[in-house]
């Protein structure tokens, strides 16, 4: 892996704002990490940098709700395919085969009545159905992931983004180097999905496809940087 110091990385950055306007060279969502890279010279989505270590790279639409996965992990003591029999309904578009997709933020209790619940006594966040507990995680192995995963560090770049002719078009305006994740405020910034449901496109169009059970961030900004991470530093 290339080592980079930061000054580098800040200089490749500048350079990539000032082009203004790029087209993206994916068609799909993940074609703002990867025209990233492609420009800042990356081939894995991870930089070394020699005073900070090796920090993920990461990037994000401006102003959109838009959600970044940490790490994808099942509930113990239910499978999802279990959780999918019990509570999923029939797709729309195929209604042969049940779906389910849930969002749980802070906690709350969402729509259909899944949420979390930190039990401090047992040391797990427990995931339920109105009253009926499904399953749970180890509070101390959410904070282990969470801390192995960006404890080191992240670089998050924002970009402002427009479609023309079917195309998508960035501009990279922002970027934050992260550092020295707080585990406790991670659980309380972040979003739980339950992303159990069927393929659109391709070959495997109308077949089932479990995304699995997944710890997001979203409305990452200046605002709740200092909340989750110690160190929180403007490069662009």
């Amino acid at each position: 892996m290339q080592k980079r110091t930061l000054t580098q990385i800040k200089k490749a950055l500048k350079e990539l704002s000032e082009k203004g306007w790029i087209k993206s060279n994916r068609l799909h969502n993940t074609g703002i990490g990867k025209t990233l890279e492609d420009y800042l010279g990356i081939t894995e989505n991870n930089i070394a940098l020699p005073d900070f270590g090796v920090m993920e790279l990461k990037s994000q639409r401006a102003g959109t709700a838009s959600m970044m996965t940490l790490f994808t992990k099942k509930p113990e003591g239910i499978t999802n395919a279990e959780i999918l029999k019990r509570f999923g309904y029939p797709d729309p578009e195929y209604p042969q085969h049940k779906i389910l997709h849930q969002t749980i933020t802070n906690g709350k209790k969402n729509g259909r009545g899944f949420h979390c619940k930190v039990d401090e006594k047992q040391g797990k966040l427990l995931i339920l159905k109105n009253r009926t507990v499904l399953g749970y995680y180890e509070l101390d192995f959410l904070m282990l992931k969470a801390a192995e995963k960006i404890g080191n560090g992240l670089i998050l770049v924002f970009a402002n983004c427009k479609k023309e002719k079917g195309h998508e078009y960035f501009h990279y305006t922002e970027a934050w180097l992260l550092k020295d994740i707080d585990p406790k405020q991670f659980l309380a910034l972040s979003k739980y999905d339950i992303r159990l449901g069927v393929y659109r496109t391709g070959k495997n169009a109308g077949k089932p496809h479990d995304h699995g059970s997944a710890f997001r961030l979203t409305h990452l900004s200046e605002k709740t940087f200092p909340l989750m991470f110690k160190t929180h530093k403007r490069i662009l």
